[in-house]
Parts: structure tokens; C-alpha cells; sequence
């Protein structure tokens, strides 16, 4: 299934990250280490690396990790962000949790483009956005840059000492920064598209609450250039694109940990480099009646330069001249067909084969269907069944030690049944939907300890993530005021029933760090230039260790946050003031992982 983030709202949170729009406006659950720390993505239940993440239609998931870092991703870097899950992921393999889509749209003959964003807010958090560009009837030129930084040294209570200590966070400052220009040309019965995205940011990691008294020096320096040039060509009753991307990603880890008297304990100092090519071509063409046909042809070319694949882990000073590469080669082939079967009911088939270093991983179908209720306008319930697949990544294969070769894709299979209701008219809409659904992943990759003293991944887990989701959104009008309100809701009962499970009196149990229950809801209220909101989350308790009997087996609870925001238009400006954790909510989204208390932004926009 699919839905649209509302576009007000990413205008809204134009100088938010990826991250802290999908905690506020979806039902994807995001596990974050805090502000400047990673956040990923748990979708349906699965982990983050089931949830695939497409740019324009290009996969951004890293081929080593598996993951992409939602915190990375700005949401001034885009303008259109989708969900797909179940049946609707079917277009590339990985997203066996759901897939999250952003794309760049652009409208012709808007004139001159200036928008300039900046914000101030606690612990010296500093932000500044620019967009510049022309938009004629047939050529689009602009660019978007940004820069955005903080002290990020807000205090917090360490409850890992004994008696409580109020401490303030240390050594974790950031700064990221980035520039995106874009070029888009019309012509007669085509469009030409050219997008470059680049980024670099520079990350210091504080210690964990137990560790807060250890001289300790750990950062992440990363930088990536992301591009891509697309040819669409139209006819009357289709259209076909092609579509060339390389992407570049440099990721330098290091950590060093000092006695007290400031003699190093252990270090750390990795180097990883990727390279990725990706070639497709997509075909849509009207057949007969409703019918539609959708063809795709991908060549993926992913090349990883990593000392983490090295015999001998590297110390002091990195350098990838002699370190490992791996690659990895994957030829896609995907064909659907949709239409309507009677006047209220709608059929999509799909059929995917991957053909990865030579050899098949095998035929994947879906099948989708949708009934309207002819006597009541605006239901309808979809109905559908999907099969997918996710390749280990390159570090389950190579990592050193305890990479595993003889690793098997895993394969998943998910039923959905889901029920919409849309309801408009002049002053009211209503948009409510509500689905079940039930996944099973075998072969789930899972890394385990050994006899040797490290880790290795293996094909132990046979997974099951059933649960159910909700979303309602609603928008009325009086006179000049509006009224809006949105929220979502999931249940996600994800376990693990393997026999591996079964030795460990693990099985049945919800998996580690995926909460069973969590929820949002926006409110906004509009009166002429004025605008009031307010946001709420919710997280419910979630496991860090499945073994009851372990030391550090905690329970972490469950918490809610509540933000608010005032707003008023002043012709072409715009001004905003914004109070998050309005109630100093203490909470850890992260075993030991710090969290900040109230904090507040002011936000200034001008734009033509």
C-alpha cells in the first residue's frame, strides 16, 4: 500500500532531518542515538535494514551496512516523500519491512526562486538554508545549499550513577553541510534531468552514561556525492526513462580511549569507501480498456574499499591504498500489469528476478487487489500478497573477523488486508485508513556469537511481524479559521521462532529495540496569518537484550513527547517560534543514550 506525506507539513519541517519527519508524520518507527547521532528506520516491525529508502527511484542503502542514516538525510533536500509497504514494494528487492521514497519535483514558469531559511535554538544549535534558481516555461536551474551545526551540550540526569548526577553532555558537537543543484530541460515530448547531491558532516560521539567519567575521543568524518541524469520520453499512451547514477560515499570512524593520567588505551581508526553505479530503464504503456503495463531493466555495480575487511585491522594512521575491495553485480528484471477486472475491482500482478554475480535468486510475485463499494462513496478495501528478498550485505559477507560467505538472501512473504475511507466536500475532509498484516522472513540474518570470541552472521531466524497500523487525517474550514488534525497508530508484535530462538528461550519474544506499540498526532489551528501546532509522540517499551537472565537484559520504558509551535506570516516573511519536549520528558530512545530536556528554535524565513 501507499501514502503521501502531506506537502504543508514537509514545508513546515523544511529544516528538520528525514528522521524527525517520519517520528512525527508516519507510522515508520525511528530508532535514534539523539540529535548529530544515527537514526534508522524499523518499518512493520522488521529492522533497518529491511526498510529500503529510494532517491528518485535509485536505491541509497548503503552496500556495506545495509542502512541508510535518516539523520543524513535534510528534508530541504527534497520535496516529495512517499510509503510503500506490502504488495507496493515489489519494484525492488530489500524493502521487506516497506519502503520510504523522496524525490526532487519541479514546476516550470514560477519565475525567479529565492527562499532563505535561518534558525536559532538551544545549546547553540545553528541552521541556514538557501534556495536559488530560475524556473522558465522550459528550463529549470537552481540550487539549495545548507549548513547546520550545534554545541549540542545540553544536560541530562545520569542515571547510571549511583546516588543521580546531573552532567551535561560532552563531546558532541556536529556540523553538516551541503550543496544540491539542479537543471531540468523540456522539450517537444521529452524532459531531461540532472541532480547532483553532495554532503559532508563532521560528528564527535558522546560517551554513554555509564562511561561518562572515561577520557574518551570518538568522531565520524563522512562526505558523499550522490548523482544521477534522467531522459523521460512521452508518446500518447505511455512513456519510457532512462536513467544513469553514480554515487561516492567516504566514511572515516575513529575512537581512542585515554587513561587518566592521558596515556591511549585502545584505538580505533577505519576507513570505508564506496562506489556505485546504477543503470535502468522504466517502460509504462496503456495496453487495452484500463490496462497498463510496467517493465524495468536495473543494472546495479556496488564496490566497496573497506579496512574493517582487512586480516589485520588497521591502527594509527588508515589509508585504503592497500585496503580490501569487494563488489557485488546485479542485473533486475520487473513486469506488472493493472487494471480494473469489473467496474470496482482492481488487479495488479508483478513478477521480479534478480541475477546477482551470475546466478538467479529466484521468480517473486505479488498480487494486489481493490474493491469499492459501489453504495458507499469514498471505501474501499485492498487486499494483497508479496514476495521479496534481501541480498546479505557486503559487510555479513566480508566483515573481519567473522564475515560469512556461505550467506543466503532472505526471504520474506507478507499478506495485507486494509480498509480506506475517504470522505470530502466544501468546509470538511476526512481520510482514514486502518490494515492488517502478517510478514514471515526466513533465512533472517542474524549475527550470533562464536567459540572465538567474535561475532558472525547466519541464517538462523525464522521471523514473523504481525500487527496492525491506523492513520486518520482530517482538515475543516469556518470563516478564516482552519482546523486540522492527523495521527497514526501501530501495533507491531514482532518475534522470533527459530529453533536458534528456541535454545536461548528466545522464541515468541518481541525482537530487541522494536517497540509493540507507538503513535503520533499533529493539531494545527489557522486563523488569517497565524498559525498555532501542536505534536505528540508516543513510544512504548522496548527490549535491549532477548536473554530475561542477563545482566544488562533492561526494559526501557515507555515515554511521550508533546511539541509546540507558533507561527505568523508577514508578507514575504515568515517567523516561527518552537518549543520541543515541552514537559522536560526524561527518556532514552538508546540503552545509556543521553536525550535532551525542553529546548526551543526560532525559525525566520523569507522567501519571494
Amino acid at each position: 500500500m501507499e501514502r503521501k506525506i502531506d506537502t504543508a507539513i514537509m514545508q513546515r519541517l523544511q529544516t528538520a532531518s528525514l528522521s524527525q519527519l517520519l517520528i512525527q508524520h508516519s507510522p515508520v518507527f525511528i530508532k535514534t542515538y539523539g540529535p548529530g547521532g544515527t537514526a534508522s528506520a524499523s518499518f512493520r516491525g522488521t529492522t533497518a535494514s529491511h526498510t529500503l529508502v529510494l532517491w528518485n527511484g535509485l536505491q541509497l542503502n548503503s552496500p556495506s551496512l545495509g542502512e541508510v542514516d535518516f539523520s543524513m538525510i535534510p528534508v530541504f533536500f527534497t520535496d516529495e516523500v512517499s510509503l510503500q509497504w506490502g504488495s507496493k514494494t515489489s519494484a525492488n528487492s530489500g524493502g521487506l519491512g516497506g519502503v520510504v521514497n523522496i524525490a526532487n519535483k519541479q514546476k516550470f514558469n514560477e519565475g525567479l526562486i529565492l527562499d532563505v531559511k535561518q534558525t536559532y535554538g538551544s545549546f547553540n544549535t545553528w541552521g541556514s538554508y538557501l534556495t536559488l534558481g530560475y524556473s522558465a516555461k522550459n528550463v529549470i536551474a537552481k540550487v539549495k545549499a545548507y549548513r547546520n551545526s550545534s554545541d549540542n551540550d545540553f544536560t541530562y540526569t545520569n542515571i547510571a550513577t549511583i546516588p543521580h548526577q546531573v552532567m551535561q553532555q560532552k563531546n558532541a558537537d556536529f556540523i553538516d553541510y551541503g550543496v544540491m543543484p539542479e537543471v531540468q530541460v523540456r522539450m517537444k515530448n521529452s524532459l531531461l534531468t540532472v541532480v547532483s547531491w553532495n554532503q559532508w558532516s563532521h560528528r564527535n560521539y558522546p560517551q554513554i552514561m555509564p562511561n561518562a567519567f572515561n577520557n574518551v575521543k570518538e568522531f565520524t568524518d563522512n562526505d558523499f556525492s550522490r548523482n544521477f541524469i534522467s531522459y523521460k520520453y512521452y508518446w500518447n499512451s505511455g512513456r519510457v526513462e532512462v536513467k544513469s547514477a553514480y554515487f561516492h560515499e567516504r566514511q572515516n570512524y575513529f575512537l581512542e580511549s585515554y587513561t587518566s593520567n592521558g596515556n591511549p588505551v585502545s584505538q580505533m581508526n577505519t576507513l570505508n569507501k564506496s562506489d556505485v553505479f546504477r543503470q535502468l530503464a522504466d517502460l509504462q504503456q496503456d495496453l487495452f480498456k484500463s490496462w497498463k503495463l510496467y517493465a524495468k531493466i536495473q543494472w546495479d555495480s556496488e564496490n566497496v574499499t573497506s579496512t574493517d575487511y582487512d586480516n589485520d585491522k588497521t591502527h594509527g594512521r588508515v589509508s585504503l591504498q592497500d585496503a580490501e575491495r569487494k563488489t557485488r553485480n546485479i542485473i533486475s528484471f520487473y513486469a506488472a500489469v493493472d487494471g480494473k477486472i469489473y467496474d470496482d475491482l482492481d488487479l495488479r500482478l508483478t513478477l521480479r528476478n534478480d541475477i546477482v554475480d551470475e546466478k538467479s535468486a529466484g521468480f517473486f510475485p505479488t498480487a494486489t487487489l481493490v474493491y469499492r463499494m459501489p453504495f458507499v462513496k469514498g471505501l474501499s478495501f485492498n487486499a494483497g500478497y508479496s514476495h521479496n528478498y534481501r541480498n546479505p550485505t557486503l559487510n555479513d559477507l566480508y566483515w573481519n573477523p567473522g564475515g560469512n560467505e556461505n550467506l543466503k538472501g532472505e526471504d520474506g512473504k507478507t499478506v495485507d488486508f486494509d480498509i480506506n475511507y475517504l470522505y470530502e466536500n466544501v468546509n470538511f475532509n476526512l481520510d482514514f485508513r486502518t490494515g492488517l498484516y502478517y510478514s514471515k522472513v526466513n533465512d533472517w540474518i542474524q549475527w550470533v556469537p562464536t567459540n572465538y570470541r567474535y561475532w558472525m552472521p547466519r541464517n538462523v531466524s525464522e521471523v514473523l511481524a504481525r500487527g496492525l497500523e491506523a492513520h486518520i487525517k482530517m482538515n475543516y474550514r469556518y470563516a478564516l479559521w482552519t482546523f486540522s488534525l492527523s495521527g497514526n497508530y501501530v501495533y507491531s508484535h514482532t518475534t522470533d521462532e527459530s529453533e536458534y530462538a528456541q535454545q536461548y528461550d528466545a522464541d515468541g519474544k518481541q525482537l530487541i529495540y522494536i517497540p509493540k506499540y507507538h503513535a503520533n498526532a499533529f493539531a494545527e489551528v489557522r486563523w488569517k496569518t497565524w498559525n498555532l501546532n501542536y505534536t505528540f509522540e508516543f513510544t512504548g517499551e522496548r527490549k535491549t537484550s532477548m536473554n530475561d537472565d542477563d545482566f544488562f537484559a533492561y526494559q526501557l520504558p515507555a515515554y511521550m513527547l508533546h511539541h509546540v509551535s507558533l507561527g505568523k506570516q508577514l508578507n514575504k516573511f515568515r517567523l516561527e517560534f518552537r518549543i520541543n519536549n515541552l514537559l522536560n520528558t526524561d527518556y532514552q530512545t538508546i540503552l545509556w543514550r543521553a536525550m535532551p530536556g525542553h529546548s526551543y528554535e526560532i525559525y525566520l524565513e523569507f522567501k519571494l
